[in-house]
């Protein structure tokens, strides 16, 4: 710890040595078809605040740091791979002058390897302090101090306030009492609740993430699966919070219910600063619900084609569909949107209502037919197998992802339901004894599909769930491509190509790369071509055009 004296008070500030850990990237092994990692925005935004307050940061980022490092390890749930620095690597380059550690954690797999690192750190170095922060700290927090005497501090919500009010307590001795959204081992030991963050809610007043700090580079070379690969992509934030309260979720302790947007003209600005440090060709916008507000997004439309910035950009995590109508569709396209998913989490009404998901479905596929006529692609999350879903519900599923075939959607993502610590079925599943805290509880969230993952339904068993997962994608994607058969020829030029279209192109040509050896898969893509050439001497002949 250091001290510096400002030179137009003459008052000495104590200057903090901080090392921020973002552990490796976890994933199913049978599932890693392609470099899992993304840059962590959060984790960047807390080292620009701490930045902003005199702090001297050092950030240790496991997976940028060895993007191709890849490690092989059991679990109850199967195979899994942690891609990039082992424990051991993280640890050896923490500096031994360090005062203070933060480790992000924003899901609960991660947490065996955050637990890991913590408790080397401390063997290794028992003065430093530990604090964990993100999603699943923020949820999970009472089980961590039960399960580690390694980790000093969880902060709770967003942590760019909280974070700078921590150090300054900890680095001069104050009282914690005074922080709101720090759970410290006396709120557990106690079982007296800490008191709840306060909402950070001048956007504009935060700086924006602190990449100096990161490998982006190594980033970019590579092809993350946050959304479809378009090139050298970054993540942003455009909003925050969720006025929403779906019981599967656990963003409302995170982020709280309150809808808090950035102003259009930063974004942009964000944007364009992007396009000219690291020549960007695309922006992922990882917002809980990206599209709210019809008279924000027409703005920030306006705005970014008034720039011409000449990028695409994609909203991946899923949105919601009323203020995307065809007004609004053409106008992302045109600014360089490509591709968006929506997330109605469910064909049936019954379930919609039970899961508090206020979504009209037949509001969805008109929007879904406007983003088809303005050429966007679009993807549909469902999930299956909620405690209190039904077999009939599993018919609703199906219509309806039949219907969004046939209007034009491009791909599909059905998961098979997992209780998040903090979501509304987490605490109810946890009154009702249903929740064991095991290690094979912290890697259902990975195993969401295939034979490892678990049902908490009482009707339908985990093989009746993943017949019913099949069927519905197989269905899916036949209706698809049956009722758009120039999907096909735009698939096969995808996967020859390297042009993702789709995330089912993604996931496809990953695949086979990492399965056909270099010579052959050259052998493949030149009968492809010649395939590709003779489809479109004849589609031309017959005048055949695109959808």
């Amino acid at each position: 710890m250091m001290e510096l004296q400002d030179t137009l008070t003459g008052t000495i500030k104590k200057i903090a040595k901080i090392v921020l850990i973002r552990p490796p990237v976890l994933e199913l092994t049978a599932n890693l078809s392609s470099y899992g990692a993304i840059l962590p925005i959060g984790l960047a935004y807390i080292a620009a605040v701490l930045h902003d307050a005199g702090h001297q940061i050092k950030v240790i980022d496991a997976p940028g740091e060895a993007i191709s490092q890849f490690t092989h390890v059991k679990s109850p749930v199967g195979a899994l791979t942690l891609n990039g620095l082992s424990v051991e690597e993280i640890v050896q380059k923490i500096p031994s002058d360090t005062d203070l550690i933060g480790i992000t954690h924003m899901f609960l797999h991660e947490w065996p390897t955050v637990k890991a690192i913590a408790e080397q750190v401390r063997s290794l170095y028992p003065k430093i302090k530990i604090i964990l922060g993100g999603e699943n700290a923020t949820a999970f927090w009472p089980w961590i101090y039960k399960e580690t005497n390694a980790v000093d501090y969880c902060i709770l919500g967003e942590g760019e306030s909280t974070i700078v009010k921590l150090v300054d307590q900890i680095i001069n001795g104050g009282s914690l009492l005074e922080i709101n959204g720090v759970a410290t081992r006396m709120h557990h030991h106690d079982h007296n609740p800490p008191a709840p963050p306060k909402r950070q809610l001048q956007l504009a007043n935060l700086p924006w993430p602190a990449w100096d700090y990161f490998p982006v580079e190594n980033y970019m070379q590579t092809s993350d699966h946050h959304g479809v690969h378009r090139g050298r992509s970054i993540p942003m934030l455009a909003t925050r919070g969720c006025p929403f309260q779906c019981t599967f979720c656990s963003s409302p302790q995170m982020w709280t219910t309150r809808y808090v947007v950035r102003e259009p003209e930063d974004v942009v600005a964000e944007m364009k600063n992007y396009v000219s440090r690291y020549k960007i060709n695309n922006v992922n916008f990882c917002d809980l619900t990206a599209i709210i507000e019809k008279g924000w997004i027409m703005r920030f439309c306006k705005i970014l084609k008034r720039e011409n910035l000449d990028i695409t950009w994609q909203l991946p995590t899923g949105t919601r569909s009323e203020a995307l109508d065809e007004e609004v569709l053409k106008l992302v396209y045109e600014t360089g949107c490509r591709n968006i998913t929506y997330a109605p989490e469910s064909g049936s009404n019954r379930m919609l209502k039970i899961i508090k998901k206020k979504v009209s479905l037949s509001h969805m596929i008109q929007s879904l037919k406007a983003a088809k006529k303005a050429s966007v692609v679009t993807r549909i999350n469902i999930i299956i197998g909620h405690p209190k879903e039904e077999r009939s519900d599993g018919w609703h599923h199906f219509l309806f992802m039949m219907t969004c075939a046939f209007v034009g959607v491009q791909d599909a993502a059905v998961m098979i339901f997992a209780p998040y610590p903090g979501s509304d079925d987490f605490k109810e599943l946890m009154a009702d004894g249903k929740i064991t805290f095991n290690s094979e509880y912290y890697y259902l969230a990975l195993a969401r599909s295939g034979w490892r993952t678990r049902t908490y339904n009482s009707i339908m068993s985990t093989p009746e769930l993943i017949r019913l997962q099949f069927l519905l994608l197989f269905s899916f994607y036949l209706t698809a491509y049956l009722t758009h058969p120039y999907r096909f020829i735009l698939f096969l030029k995808s996967i020859i190509s390297g042009n993702e279209e789709t995330q089912l192109d993604q996931l496809i040509r990953t695949k086979l790369q990492r399965m056909i050896k270099t010579p052959y898969l050259r052998i493949i893509n030149g009968i492809c071509k010649r395939l590709l050439q003779y489809y479109s001497r004849f589609t031309s002949y017959f005048f055949l055009k695109p959808y």
